[in-house]
């Protein structure tokens, strides 16, 4: 195959993104579309060759213009297609004729749906498929190559355009035309919109960049993910590479969702599995524009911190306490410093100034110069920094006597740490003092919120990175495995619904969850041997209804077999003579914990706080499968009950290994069986002192046709 490799379903991209030759189908006068792409090729700086098609033309801009891809004297790699959609299949089944082996299509490709029939996108997709073709669009804007001087579309772009280390890749075609016409120096190696992905997909462009050396931050606005599994890999690939991604993803909310897939036309898939595909893999998520592209900007001077420590210094207590407000709710650890570090702090400022961090080193102005220089090298210098900022204003009335450049221009070299400015206002900054600024090699955050952010972003990922460092090297996490695996699986596809209770904690247990003591039986005498078994207080549960408890179908706290009775009597009336004789667990901290089928990534794991809280709090998280004790443990105290796990209101402290290693048996059970399930629910996981016990379970199996 030319373009694709089966065993790793990887795209050659080549032919796309780095053409030695492009053929224009629909060239046309300057001014209309196909005139704009011939004028944005040959004036971006273009160095392969270019043919025009056209059968109206004999010669455009100086060039022959042939009548169609087949008369072209020579293959070109990139057939351009600036056709209506009516013409699109005709001219990428010509392309195909000639084995042209990379196309774009710009035309939305939209056809009113006819049953029985393809759309048009999809028969696009099955000609680029059958015949390997790499496919940009359609409904996109094509892609800007800076570092191959190759811009690929129908609307103007800037010649003077340079190029950079940033790759962003776009599903928005309004959001990638933005970001290439951003002022702030973020500059690009490839800027691509992906348009409604027919055969080459986001995942396809990921990989791509990440195996160019000049890509050193990738970022991504999507929609959807159409590849999970090669979406997936290049996740992996750029971990391992250290390239962080930051990702900007639509569809948070319920109506957000569903305008993501009326634009896209695909499923949006669930916003907690991408929250948990990005955590695993260390993807930063961006909220806004302006976040992502602050990060963008940070991760593209390749900074790093070596801890998760922020230092600020500033000229304005006020601004000061705005800063400590918003990083405090974006959750940034400012560094505690050092004695050490006050002790210089105090012999630099004038009096009245306090020796903390976040500084404001700002009194009566004499001096300033030298007070903010000694002040960022003494931030910069305590043990636990992990990166500077200086949060000034940069407003245009002092362009002309700025000496924030003067002072950390020649400092750069000796800094520990990475520095960046931070402006309040991004409508008051000053182009020309932040462009100086930029040109020395520091970034300029446009607004405190965004730029906390970013400065959260760079030293999480940082961590991220530590921390995947150290797993390396850690044991594999030892989870008790069923001996016939398949013989479980098999009974998941032979069962006509979902499993009782009882049985949903057999396959639990096989897998090493700790499951309450319990008994089932269909009469009286052995329900109240059961309980002579077990021990009383007992409880008692029908097996008769999956809503037991809405029917009355529960009775805890049994404490003698006169309770029992009456509770075995009762039941066997209303609901069936159909038991289960249940140990009563001890009070401790309600979790809930699951298995959902993604059905863009496959089996996730759910944790939550449980209990009365499930529905106040809302307090759940996913992660992938499989995971990781830290990530679970993470996870875990990152829960708004995770007080409850440490022992609040005079409560003892939760075993917390004891529900890592739930969780983990659960993350087994769903990487051997996740294909077959539908759905676990496990609530409540009781956290106790000593143990986790499953108390209630349900296993839906996944139907079969």
């Amino acid at each position: 195959m030319s373009t694709t490799t089966q065993a790793s379903h990887r795209q050659n991209l080549t032919p796309l993104l780095h053409p030695e030759s492009v053929a224009i189908v629909g060239i046309s006068q300057p001014g209309r579309f196909g005139g704009i792409l011939a004028q944005n090729i040959s004036q971006f700086g273009y160095e392969g060759t270019i043919y025009g098609v056209n059968p109206r033309y004999d010669s455009l801009y100086d060039r022959p213009c042939y009548a169609s891809l087949r008369d072209l004297p020579q293959r070109p790699d990139l057939a351009i297609l600036a056709v209506p959609n009516g013409g699109l299949v005709a001219s990428l089944e010509e392309a195909a004729e000639c084995g042209i082996p990379a196309a774009v299509i710009f035309a939305s490709a939209y056809s009113e749906p006819v049953e029985g029939e393809l759309s048009l996108k999809d028969q696009l997709g099955k000609i680029a498929e059958e015949n390997n073709i790499v496919l940009c669009g359609p409904n996109g804007m094509g892609f800007v190559a800076p570092c191959h001087r190759l811009a690929v579309s129908g609307y103007r772009v800037n010649p003077k355009t340079p190029k950079g280390n940033t790759a962003m890749i776009c599903h928005s075609g309004s959001v990638w035309e933005a970001f290439l016409q951003n002022q702030r120096g973020v500059n690009f190696n490839y800027i691509i919109s992906t348009g409604s992905e027919a055969a080459t997909t986001m995942s396809d462009y990921m990989q791509f960049v990440l195996e160019d050396e000049s890509t050193r931050v990738i970022g991504l606005f999507l929609e959807t993910v159409r590849d999970p599994e090669t979406f997936r890999a290049a996740l992996v690939e750029a971990a391992e590479r250290d390239i962080p991604i930051v990702a900007l993803k639509t569809g948070r909310s319920e109506r957000g969702a569903q305008l993501a897939r009326a634009h896209s036309g695909a499923l949006a898939g669930e916003d907690g599995a991408y929250d948990a595909l990005f955590e695993h893999y260390g993807v930063r998520r961006a909220r806004s524009i302006d976040e992502m592209l602050d990060a963008l900007e940070l991760f593209a001077t390749g900074m790093r911190a070596k801890t998760r420590f922020v230092s600020a210094i500033l000229d304005s207590g006020g601004e000061r306490a705005l800063l400590v407000d918003l990083g405090e709710a974006e959750g940034i650890d400012f560094t505690p410093i050092a004695e050490e570090t006050q002790k210089k702090l105090s012999e630099i400022l004038e009096p009245g100034l306090d020796p903390v961090n976040p500084l404001d080193a700002w009194g009566t102005g004499h001096g300033a110069e030298d007070i903010y220089a000694k002040g960022i090298h003494a931030l910069d210098a305590d043990p636990s920094t992990g990166i500077t900022l200086l949060a000034v204003d940069l407003v245009p009335m002092d362009d002309d006597h700025s000496w924030y450049a003067n002072i950390v221009g020649p400092m750069l070299s000796e800094l520990r740490n990475p520095l960046a400015v931070l402006v309040h206002l991004s409508a008051s900054t000053s182009a020309k003092q932040a462009g100086e600024l930029r040109a020395l090699g520091i970034p300029v955050l446009m607004g405190t919120e965004t730029g906390l952010r970013a400065a959260r972003h760079v030293v999480e990922y940082s961590a991220y990175q530590r921390d995947r460092t150290a797993r390396a090297s850690e044991k594999p996490c030892k989870v008790p495995r069923p001996a016939d695996v398949q013989e479980l699986r098999d009974r998941l596809r032979s069962a006509s619904g979902a499993l009782g209770e009882h049985e949903s904690k057999q396959f639990l247990a096989a897998y090493g969850l700790t499951t309450t003591r319990e008994i089932r039986t269909e009469t009286l005498a052995g329900a109240l041997d059961a309980a002579d078994e077990i021990g009383y207080p007992v409880a008692l549960k029908t097996c008769e209804d999956l809503h037991k408890t809405e029917r009355g179908g529960v009775r805890l706290g049994l404490a003698s077999r006169e309770e029992l009775s009456e509770a075995y009597t009762d039941f066997e009336k209303r609901l069936g003579a159909e038991v289960l004789v249940q140990q009563m667990v001890p009070q401790g901290t309600e979790l809930i914990l699951g298995v959902v089928n993604d059905p863009q990534f496959g089996p996730m794991l759910t944790l939550g706080t449980g209990g009365i809280f499930v529905e106040v709090l809302a307090d759940v998280s996913m992660l992938t499968v499989p995971t990781t004790p830290g990530a679970v443990r993470k996870i875990l105290m990152r829960l708004r009950g995770a007080a409850l796990l440490k022992g609040a209101r005079g409560r003892p402290p939760a075993d917390i290994e004891a529900i890592v290693d739930a969780v983990m048996g659960l993350s087994a059970l769903a990487e051997d069986l996740g294909e077959s399930i539908s759905e676990i629910d496990v609530n409540p996981l009781v956290a106790l002192p000593d143990q986790a016990v499953v108390v209630d379970a349900l296993i839906i199996p996944k139907e079969t046709n």
